[in-house]
């Protein structure tokens, strides 16, 4: 049974424990290739880009920053550490940040052979400028070091985008050698669809869960247009009148509203335009 859960506190997955368990058999003197790892950190601090900034993350037992570049300016954190990140997500989205976060290692590990040839993961996350306000970055995650059979850091670089009141991410992409991997990216999306009922819980009680997972779809069939060719009453389940579809998309809307405090998520067509972006069929 679904459940809301504060957008403040949820229990969300322990990143630093996921870590420690599939990379538990890493060890830092083992990790090959640190002149490449240096060489692309010195790239880093020669773009002299001030709407970005960096982090090196090692993976092992204990993941942690070793590395990171011009995060003062934009988190007013000198001494960024692995932590840290949760803390700068915006709370509404931090559910999906940690969830999709394990996502994207679990499909790095499963496919380390693909992810080995130059794995590049992206997505675009609102996280808290030094200003106290909220923009868009936009973070790829580059494999920087192995370790001979799987990942053992990587680099992350984080692009200044928007404003939070602007624009909406799609899903991640995962890469091998430049390309976008189909492999990497239909494991990733079987693994969004999967926790796509609790992320909705965090917001929406168990009715508007299920009404949300079966009009998403229908918004999809119906090509994102909000009117539905005769209707939707006869294809969502528990909804037998049009005052009650009403009351129910009204209630939806104002728990979005709450939730997102974002101006393209103000309605239940809006969220499912969204779903479909993010979490495709």
């Amino acid at each position: 049974m679904y459940a809301i859960m504060s957008k403040q506190g949820p229990d969300f997955p322990d990143i630093k424990k996921l870590t420690a368990v599939l990379f538990k058999n890493i060890d830092p003197n083992d990790i090959e290739d640190f002149e490449y790892l240096e060489h692309v950190q010195r790239n880093c601090t020669e773009q002299v880009n001030p709407f970005a900034c960096y982090i090196t993350i090692l993976l092992s037992k204990e993941p942690r920053v070793t590395w990171r570049h011009n995060t003062e300016s934009h988190f007013g954190l000198v001494d960024l550490q692995f932590e840290d990140l949760i803390g700068l997500m915006h709370p509404s989205w931090r559910f999906m940040y940690l969830n999709y976060g394990e996502a994207l290692y679990k499909v790095a590990f499963k496919h380390r052979d693909l992810f080995m040839q130059k794995g590049t993961a992206a997505r675009q996350l609102p996280m808290r400028h030094r200003s106290g306000k909220y923009y868009w970055y936009h973070q790829v995650s580059v494999k920087v070091a192995d370790n001979g059979e799987t990942l053992a850091a990587h680099l992350n670089y984080y692009q200044q985008s928007s404003p939070y009141e602007a624009q909406l991410p799609a899903m991640p992409q995962m890469t091998s050698a430049g390309d976008i991997s189909k492999v990497c990216m239909k494991e990733l999306n079987r693994l969004g669809l999967e926790l796509l009922p609790e992320y909705l819980s965090q917001f929406l009680p168990e009715t508007q869960v299920k009404f949300m997972l079966q009009y998403r779809k229908i918004v999809f069939e119906n090509e994102g247009k909000k009117q539905v060719k005769g209707g939707v009453l006869h294809l969502i389940d528990e909804v037998d009148t049009l005052e009650n579809l009403n009351k129910l998309k009204q209630r939806i809307r104002l728990n979005v509203i709450d939730y997102f405090q974002h101006p393209s998520l103000d309605s239940a067509h809006g969220l499912a335009l969204w779903l479909n972006l993010y979490f495709p069929l």
